[in-house]
């Protein structure tokens, strides 16, 4: 008798937590690549004078450029590393894709979330920026970070098998995050400038939107990319 789905998704969650505590391989490369980044764009913006309104906005923009980039070096290698370490087919054969899928993408999410713990407190204080409406600046990491470790989890299960994948990665995730990525900077930014912002916006329709939509949508179409 087969075990539930969420057993058979919290066990893969679980196997991949365990192996990266053991090895801290990708925890380690992606902190180290956002503290350079970190580092090299706070030095950047030093002397870059701007109303407070147009402040926000470039904070915002750099913000993400930051944690997109930091995650990609790390969130795509979740199927990759099953395929380079030959425990693809092993896998295959004991849990369904979409059970593979969510307990992947749970570990991804709370890397993303690590990323963000660790980043954006730095950057706020390296850039002496302080958002107005912090609470509001959570949640819209959380709900961004959702969709970015979701479709970046998915995504990487289309690369693992291919040649050039850090490259197909990149072209297929920046159209494919585009459209959660252009309102997360819109909201980041209005969360940092505007003490009532709140969640009456409409941005948080389009960011609820485009998790439920890409959720939905890897979960279908899981199965036909892990079983072809």
């Amino acid at each position: 008798m087969k075990s539930p789905f969420p057993s058979r998704a919290f066990a893969v969650f679980l196997r991949d937590a365990r192996r990266e505590l053991r090895r801290r391989t990708t925890l380690a490369a992606v902190l180290f690549f956002a503290a350079a980044a970190l580092i090299l764009i706070s030095f950047s913006l030093a002397s870059v004078a701007l109303p407070a309104g147009d402040r926000a906005k470039l904070n915002a923009g750099v913000l993400w450029i930051l944690l997109f980039f930091s995650a990609s070096s790390g969130l795509p290698r979740s199927f990759v590393r099953e395929e380079e370490s030959g425990t693809a087919l092993a896998l295959r054969k004991t849990a369904a894709g979409e059970a593979v899928l969510v307990g992947k993408f749970l570990f991804n999410f709370l890397l993303f979330l690590a990323i963000a713990a660790v980043a954006v407190p730095l950057f706020c204080l390296l850039q002496s920026w302080t958002p107005a409406n912090p609470w509001s600046l959570a949640i819209v990491l959380l709900l961004s970070g959702f969709g970015v470790s979701f479709v970046s989890t998915f995504l990487s299960a289309i690369v693992s098998r291919a040649g050039q994948k850090d490259i197909l990665f990149v072209l297929t995730a920046l159209p494919l995050l585009m459209p959660l990525l252009l309102p997360a900077v819109e909201a980041t930014a209005h969360a940092a400038a505007d003490p009532a912002f709140a969640a009456i916006d409409p941005v948080w329709k389009v960011l609820l939107s485009y998790d439920g939509l890409a959720t939905v949508g890897g979960l279908v179409l899981m199965r036909f990319v892990w079983e072809g």
